[in-house]
């Protein structure tokens, strides 16, 4: 039974190439610590074995069990942005504030 995914993309944002860390899970599953080990075991893969700078995260406006996942894996929110019109808190970790 699939329960939710978390993984990288990467995309465009402001004319700026990122790479993001996303997930989404079963709401019957939140609160219950996968999202944050999910999401922090992919961040520690792309910095140790993709050895990739710095990771973003958009979270929908209002999300704040998302924003929270965000914080917990030592991510940082540094915009407000517009992304395929809807609105978004971006977030960011750079591999060297570990």
């Amino acid at each position: 039974m699939l329960i939710g995914n978390c993984g990288l993309q990467r995309m465009e944002i402001g004319g700026v190439e990122i790479v993001e860390l996303g997930y989404e899970f079963r709401s019957d599953y939140w609160k219950k610590g996968y999202v944050t080990e999910a999401a922090g075991a992919v961040r520690d893969f792309a910095f140790q074995q993709l050895h990739l700078p710095r990771l973003t995260s958009l979270v929908r406006v209002g999300n704040l069990g998302a924003m929270r996942v965000s914080e917990k894996i030592g991510m940082s929110r540094t915009a407000d942005v517009t992304h395929n019109n809807r609105q978004y808190w971006q977030y960011f970790v750079d591999q060297t504030e570990r």
